[in-house]
């Protein structure tokens, strides 16, 4: 759920108290506390506790210029080592000297949706040339699309021409630097770390990545996506068009020669979050992959954002918020302080009750559970229909118990008919998301049925898979 409705539901436990409501008539704020107290939990995760998590791995696919924070960062060659292999960055120098210039045929593989691959060959110009910008030197390549590119952007080439060159670096079988002409970097630099963090994961015990976004010019994103495909044993990133801060597609895809990225990982490995993770303008997620045991099985699971939905988003951090409440505003001399306590642990709790609508769940009563409790599936944290079904909801109830503790009330009816006229268009919004959570448990069942398949584990053993 978004802040402002977990802020409205707070507001809405205060109103189940007549003395707090009181206060309020008589311009008191004092109860608003228990507001505050709904939003804590992300308040604390967002604040605090993203900034303090630790992080064993951070994939930066395009760095930012420092000066004008976007991608590609202008860098000199000098700088550039074997750890930048799939980074995109610029370069700016003189072209020293025209190694090839020509056509030949080039062959790649496309990933179809369903994880399988198929090998495509066609011709296609290059030309291959080295840079020199005072630093070092390094052999620059533009081959397929990105040739056609490399012409539209920079016109004809030719030696001693001043050029500023973006494209992401690769290495030689020899080890020499190359910097492959792009719009973007390329996705196999993802898949490799991810695939180094899980199998760490498996004999340390946990890595925790961070994955960074790509931002451009002009405030547009390259989105990407990563796919975890336990049965296969396979990540795949796929590298995707360009977006606006909103997440609309304005086009810019890239080559399928360079779309995907491929890492076949060692260890087995399943999946709890449903969906692909996807990266646009957003600051990108952080993973962590722990080992654990499944059906009797040490594999390595997934946690998406490791530091969300902890010990703050607990029933008992909501008992722990009452006790501060009140200990605080009892030694203040506050009169409410015991229903100020009480409405702002309903406040957390009920903070806690709107996130487990959704997909990740919630660890709800450490120490006595360790582990996650699923939630229930009802829509994404960003669903506006189930955010405006709850905020209805609490506005409802809010003028419901104004009315009730209003004497004369201002609403001459029964409590049961005023109630039934002012929640359902939350009985609604709330119907058809019970309704479309069908489906979509459905379909995740059948992901999770195969994200899990450990059977697939055991068979890609036996006929010595990987």
């Amino acid at each position: 759920m978004r802040g402002f409705t977990h802020y409205i539901s707070g507001l809405a436990a205060v109103t189940f108290f007549p003395a707090l409501v009181s206060d309020l008539r008589m311009g008191i704020l004092i109860p608003v506390i228990a507001a505050a107290a709904a939003y804590f939990p992300d308040f604390m995760d967002f604040k605090f506790g993203k900034f303090f998590a630790r992080r064993d791995y951070e994939i930066d696919p395009a760095p930012w210029d420092e000066k004008k924070h976007y991608a590609p960062k202008v860098v000199n060659v000098s700088e550039l080592s074997e750890k930048n292999r799939y980074q995109f960055f610029a370069v700016r120098g003189k072209v020293e000297k025209i190694l090839t210039q020509g056509s030949g045929t080039i062959s790649y593989e496309i990933v179809e949706k369903d994880g399988t691959t198929r090998t495509v060959s066609e011709e296609y110009n290059s030309v291959v040339f080295t840079l020199d910008d005072g630093t070092g030197k390094i052999t620059v390549e533009a081959f397929g699309d990105d040739y056609k590119f490399f012409e539209e952007e920079f016109g004809a080439i030719e030696e001693g021409k001043e050029m500023l060159i973006f494209g992401y670096v690769d290495v030689d079988d020899d080890g020499k630097l190359r910097l492959i002409v792009s719009d973007a970097p390329h996705p196999q630099g993802i898949a490799n770390t991810i695939k180094r963090a899980i199998e760490e994961a498996y004999h340390e015990g946990e890595r925790i990545v961070k994955i960074h976004n790509i931002r451009l010019p002009g405030d547009v994103y390259r989105r990407f996506m990563i796919h975890l495909d336990p049965p296969k044993r396979e990540v795949r990133v796929e590298m995707g068009p360009i977006v606006t801060p909103g997440g609309v597609s304005i086009g810019g895809d890239v080559p399928e020669y360079r779309k995907y990225g491929v890492a076949k990982v060692d260890v087995p490995f399943i999946k709890t979050y449903p969906k692909p993770t996807r990266i646009d303008s957003f600051s990108g997620p952080e993973i962590a992959f722990r080992r654990a045991e499944f059906k009797g099985k040490t594999v390595v699971k997934d946690r998406f954002l490791p530091w969300h939905h902890g010990f703050s988003h607990s029933m008992t951090m909501g008992v722990i918020i009452g006790l501060v409440v009140f200990a605080f505003f009892k030694l203040i001399g506050y009169e409410h302080a015991t229903a100020l306590a009480l409405a702002s642990m309903i406040g957390q709790w009920l903070h806690v009750f709107e996130d487990q609508l959704g997909f990740m769940g919630s660890n709800l009563f450490p120490p006595l559970t360790k582990d996650v409790i699923p939630g229930f599936k009802l829509g994404e944290s960003g669903s506006g229909l189930t955010n405006f079904s709850t905020a209805w909801l609490m506005i409802a109830m809010m003028i419901w118990n104004f009315n009730r503790f209003t004497d004369p009330r201002p609403i001459p009816i029964s409590d049961a008919k005023l109630l039934l006229y002012l929640i359902w268009p939350s009985i609604i919004g709330f119907g058809i998301a019970i309704v479309r959570s069908f489906k979509l448990r459905r379909e995740i069942n059948q992901l999770m049925d195969y994200y899990t398949n450990l059977e697939a584990f055991d068979e890609m053993e036996e006929v010595g898979g990987i």
